[in-house]
């Protein structure tokens, strides 16, 4: 029963019938759950005080997303970047691919890191458009509008490990296992330079140097005032140091991020009504059914399966170890979504016993391997999507073409640090 209901909810907030809201369908699969048996009042109120502050953290990185976005700032920031290095006339710029690309790294990365995966396809996608907005070319991989769509798309995830406010699947999983922010750092930061290196080096070999030598665009026409562009980048520079001393605290580490998104609201000069409005709140109510029917089909069976594959995995070498438990949360990410995966491995793996190298590769999985096929995460569908509406359709081909490549060869690197540091105490 646990079984069915999981697939039917899947399968609506995935195909979404009438436009029914994603939320709608999570919460309808929780409540089946509750009436059919499968998951009682009670458990359904501890996996509640379970997600609550992780997915209220999200729903403030995106808030700030939203409003930074809505300021300009990121308009501003590329425009400064760039209008450093790349020469213009008649409005518009020319620079070369490659100096391009290494200052558009830069830009994914800090942005991932700061804002969550959800945020950064939220603020780089249109940032991208507003970029190469004189693109006039049949669109195509090979077209450079396009090619950093795809850039982008992927790096947003591939780039979410470094910080546990990168990505709702690490806040869950540290907060499920007392992670602080100074240990999940200190553990993943080399895991999270060589996933960066990775991605970017495959990029280029497969994508970027087939791109023009030299690149024409337009900077972004929004501009904003040099002191509201200080501002915005000291908030962003102190969410991950207000999340440590509120953690430090024992504080909810969802209240800072809240009040930060409450100040980048007042912060706009009109539409602050508006922009509440437009706050993501159905992502705390969408998580909380979602991980009520995941704690159903986990009691179902499923974690007896999965901490059966641990033990045999955690007997083997080290490096295989990692490896083997990453590419086991990729698999399932890929298949059921990464926030049901991240649950059911964290449960998993606790029940287990596992060291937190495990832990560290889980996630890594479900972060870097959901990106294996299109219903690997949310962010991804409505990233797609969004694309589509714009105008710019990928093949399923050529998505999994470029995913098999880009997510195993960066998750291979990403365990590879992450072993290294964990072999040599880095």
């Amino acid at each position: 029963m646990a079984f069915a209901i999981f697939a039917i909810s899947m399968a609506l907030i995935y195909t979404r019938p009438f436009g029914l809201p994603v939320w709608a369908s999570a919460v309808a699969g929780a409540i089946a759950a509750m009436m059919l048996g499968v998951v009682s009042v009670s458990s359904a109120f501890g996996v509640l005080a379970m997600v609550w502050d992780s997915t209220l953290v999200l729903v403030g990185l995106i808030i700030i997303a939203m409003a930074f976005e809505q300021m300009g700032f990121f308009d501003a920031l590329a425009g400064r970047i760039i209008g450093k290095f790349a020469k213009g006339s008649g409005g518009i710029y020319r620079i070369g691919t490659l100096k391009f690309f290494a200052l558009m790294m830069g830009l994914g990365l800090f942005v991932a890191t700061f804002l969550a995966n959800d945020g950064a396809i939220l603020v780089l996608t249109p940032l991208v458009f507003a970029l190469f907005s004189n693109t006039k070319d049949e669109l195509s991989i090979t077209t450079p509008l396009v090619a950093f769509l795809l850039f982008f798309g992927f790096l947003s995830d591939f780039g979410s490990n470094a910080l546990i406010i990168s990505n709702l699947t690490n806040i869950i999983t540290a907060k499920l296992f007392n992670l602080s922010f100074k240990e999940y750092f200190e553990a993943m930061v080399l895991a999270q330079i060589f996933a960066f290196i990775a991605a970017c080096g495959l990029f280029w070999l497969v994508l970027a140097r087939r791109l023009p030598a030299v690149l024409e665009f337009k900077l972004p026409a929004r501009r904003i005032g040099s002191r509201r562009f200080l501002a915005c980048l000291f908030l962003l520079i102190l969410l991950p140091v207000g999340s440590m001393i509120f953690e430090e605290m024992e504080l909810p580490i969802s209240l800072f991020i809240l009040l930060v998104a409450l100040i980048s609201i007042m912060m706009q000069d009109s539409g602050k009504f508006a922009l509440f409005k437009r706050a993501p709140f159905g992502v705390v109510v969408f998580s909380v059914g979602l991980f009520v029917m995941v704690y159903g089909v986990g009691m179902a069976g499923i974690l007896e399966f999965l901490r059966q594959n641990i033990q045999m995995l955690a007997g083997l070498d080290r490096f295989s170890s990692l490896l083997g438990i990453a590419l086991g949360s990729s698999i399932g990410s890929a298949l059921i979504n990464n926030l049901p995966m991240v649950m059911l491995g964290d449960l998993a793996l606790r029940d287990f016993g596992a060291d937190k190298g495990l832990i560290y590769a889980h996630l890594l999985g479900c972060n870097i391997g959901s990106k294996l096929t299109p219903i690997g995460s949310l962010a991804t569908l409505l990233w797609l999507a969004n694309l589509k509406l714009r105008g710019v359709k990928i093949s399923l081909l050529d998505y999994f073409k470029f995913t098999f490549i880009f997510s195993l060869g960066v998750l291979f690197a990403a365990v590879l640090g992450l072993w290294i540091g964990d072999s040599f105490d880095i």
